[in-house]
């Protein structure tokens, strides 16, 4: 009888420990999503996340799939734009089209540097 009463103590130790396990899990995700929710300021604050995304998404292909010194030299460069692009929009300079037609050329560029690395289809960055 003794065996039993300390198993369920146990039993129950271990279910609301994993209880708590549970809602720190659930927090820390809440704290991942919240860093990509950006503000959107008529959209653009959306498109400098997603640019953000994909940047840190082609260095992991770049890491996968390997190339020469040009694409590594090539996507150097994009950083440099990225950053760029990133800083006028944290001092607020979105209002003009100036910085949603760079976001689409660095998009772009970004895209070719997947084509030449000759990922697979099925794993390019999907700019929805």
């Amino acid at each position: 009888m003794k065996k039993l009463g300390l198993i369920i103590l146990v039993g129950m130790g271990l279910a609301s420990a994993s209880v708590f396990a549970h809602d720190n899990d659930n927090e820390y995700i809440e704290q991942q999503q919240a860093m990509y929710r950006p503000a959107h300021n008529n959209g653009v604050g959306y498109q400098v996340n997603h640019l953000n995304r994909m940047l840190n998404h082609v260095r992991g292909e770049f890491s996968r799939y390997g190339a020469g010194w040009r694409v590594r030299r090539e996507l150097g460069h994009i950083s440099a734009e990225v950053n760029h692009v990133n800083s006028e929009y944290r001092q607020g300079d979105y209002g003009s089209g100036h910085i949603r037609s760079e976001i689409e050329h660095i998009h772009a560029e970004l895209h070719d540097v997947e084509v030449r690395l000759h990922v697979r289809a099925g794993d390019y960055y999907r700019w929805q």
